[in-house]
């Protein structure tokens, strides 16, 4: 699983070898150096389609678990969501995505 890379980071070269399933996230909006776009080059780089998604409302830091209020109050750039985002039920979804994902192609080793 991949959320919101950068492109330099996972270029077409670094994947090409790439044999294994990946679930490529992506926020809808960027942010921090990670502009949608990038995202989209990393699965075109991927020598196989992968199980991409691409999050709606959300952020780059929306891949970051949901902030305390200390914590939000202390960093907003990265707790403060887009309105009518919901970070918690986003962080829901994705964990419960992630997990099937994970059971769907290691197996049993992935079971409790």
């Amino acid at each position: 699983m991949i959320a919101d890379p950068l492109s330099m980071v996972f270029n077409a070269e670094g994947l090409k070898n790439v044999t294994i399933p990946i679930q490529l996230w992506a926020s809808e909006r960027g942010g921090d150096g990670v502009l949608p776009k990038d995202v989209d080059a990393v699965r075109r780089g991927l020598p196989s389609p992968s199980d991409y998604r691409v999050q709606s409302g959300s952020a780059h830091f929306a891949f970051l678990a949901p902030c305390s209020a200390a914590q939000a109050k202390e960093l907003p750039e990265i707790c403060n969501d887009a309105p009518g985002f919901d970070r918690v039920a986003f962080h829901d979804k994705l964990n419960t995505e992630v997990l099937a994902f994970f059971r769907q192609h290691l197996g049993q080793a992935s079971k409790p």
